[in-house]
């Protein structure tokens, strides 16, 4: 067994005589030190050569008291025992109260007493220690996570957010300790079906949710949480690792769309096959018709011509256009600046806006970088969804908002309208072909921008707004390998 060190701190050489009397009857387990004045103690107890420090409460001009708050100031982690020649409550719970091991008067110190003060000392310092090591490796992993780390209450109180998650929410240091953490979840029942769930089952893995930046920007995100006590304030903390799934779910989503468009082209070229046939053999029967000798002077026959001749050319034309946008073609990839092809486009729909009465704003950025896109697919697709606005605005005034913004791996551009908005029903619904809730609207165009924009590795997605809607466009900055088909 290793033996213990132990300082006495004490200015009467009486009470160390007495003291080493005690300690002779521990045997050789215990080897008693002595310092004879205050600056001596400290500075044995900053050496840190020693297992247990006895200090006597008067020590001059100074007490142990002041020792007591000097070493642990200075980072003490060993046991310190306060002895007085007399009871006193208040001393003892002064002492106490600053993290002494114990407290002892010296008319009531024999063997006995002393060791088992000494022993419960260590042990107790001991577990202390392991609970500060284990806290500083927590802490450790907690500040320097990749993942947004946080800690809350039942109240939905934040007690603290580690820098990944301040930085991925986009909130300043300490910011979010002032608000609730619904705030965080882009739905509050979600935030609802997430506590209740982990009040529950006591701990929740993989909850799945979208969450909701300081800008208004949503992730979708997976939580796993444990619940804690907290033995400072007792109460139960909770304890979330946030993953971000974003990128999953945008490869996800792709991955579906890809499918979807290929099926769609497969569809879209048998169905021109089998319609384009009989409309041809209707048009050379009219053709016939109109011909004949016998009808060239009938009004009412040619009229009747006309209409059908009419009408196939259109169903013709909807049969390309249809499998026109569900054709993958081969892009014409050149680097352009994006804020000069919006510029362009909506150059192009001036006729369209101003026929509308439209208040058009914009807010583009002009990044430093150009983008690799077909610049013809882009502006065409830009055109839908600005097409597509325009004609969602009934009651003035009409506005369109268009703004654009960068980071290092996206271009991101908002279009956004006031009008009545999609349905809770037809949200999902309206990138599928021929869908469209228009008069005379043949429901392709936002399916192209899709197909056109999926092809350039980026997306579109609507986002509900209390009043209108909100495209959504990202177009990737950089373009690395073997890319687009």
């Amino acid at each position: 067994m290793k033996q213990v060190k132990v300082l006495l701190i004490d200015d009467d050489e009486d009470d160390y005589v007495l003291t080493r009397t005690v300690f002779r009857k521990l045997g050789a387990a215990f080897q008693l030190d002595w310092a004879d004045s205050y600056e001596k103690g400290i500075g044995g107890v900053l050496k840190r050569a020693y297992d247990v420090y006895l200090v006597d409460y008067r020590l001059g001009k100074r007490t142990g008291i002041d020792l007591l708050k000097e070493a642990i100031n200075s980072g003490c982690m060993e046991p310190i025992i306060i002895l007085t020649g007399k009871g006193d409550r208040n001393i003892d719970e002064q002492a106490m109260d600053l993290g002494a091991a114990d407290y002892l008067v010296k008319d009531d110190i024999d063997a006995g007493v002393l060791e088992r003060s000494i022993r419960y000392s260590m042990k107790q310092a001991a577990g202390l220690k392991a609970v500060r090591d284990s806290e500083r490796r927590y802490r450790a992993v907690f500040e320097q996570a990749n993942d947004p780390i946080l800690v809350s209450d039942p109240a939905g109180r934040i007690h603290s957010i580690n820098p990944a998650g301040e930085r991925f929410f986009g909130y300043s240091p300490g910011e979010l300790l002032q608000l609730p953490d619904a705030i965080l979840f882009r739905r509050i029942e979600d935030a609802e079906r997430f506590r209740n769930l982990l009040e529950k089952n006591g701990s929740l893995n993989d909850f799945e949710c979208e969450l909701k930046g300081r800008e208004g920007q949503y992730y979708h995100c997976s939580l796993s949480s444990f619940i804690q006590t907290d033995l400072v304030s007792v109460a139960e903390v909770y304890h979330t690792i946030i993953r971000d799934l974003s990128y999953r779910k945008h490869i996800e989503e792709k991955s579906v769309n890809m499918g979807k468009m290929s099926i769609s082209e497969h569809i879209a070229k048998g169905l021109g096959e089998e319609i384009r046939d009989p409309l041809s053999t209707i048009n050379l029967a009219v053709d016939e018709l109109a011909s004949d000798q016998e009808l060239s002077y009938n009004e009412s026959v040619q009229g009747c011509l006309e209409i059908i001749k009419t009408n196939c050319d259109r169903v013709s034309q909807l049969i390309q256009n249809f499998i026109s946008s569900t054709e993958t073609k081969t892009l014409n990839l050149q680097r352009h600046s994006l804020s000069e092809v919006i510029e362009e486009t909506l150059k192009e729909a001036e006729e369209l806006i101003v026929g509308h009465g439209i208040r058009l704003t914009r807010e583009l950025e002009e990044p430093g970088h150009k983008v690799l896109l077909d610049k013809a697919k882009i502006k065409v697709a830009l055109s839908s969804v600005i097409r597509n606005a325009a004609e969602a605005m009934s009651a003035y005034p009409k506005e369109i908002r268009i703004s654009s913004t960068s980071d290092q791996a996206m271009f991101e551009i908002r279009i956004e309208d006031n009008g009545g908005g999609v349905s809770p029903a037809n949200r999902d619904k309206i990138f599928e072909p021929f869908f469209t809730t228009k008069k005379r609207a043949n429901g392709l165009g936002l399916t192209h921008a899709q197909r056109v924009l999926t092809t350039h590795n980026g997306s579109i997605a609507l986002k509900p707004l209390d009043k209108g809607s909100l495209f959504l466009i990202r177009i990737p900055v950089y373009h690395e390998g073997p890319v687009w088909q």
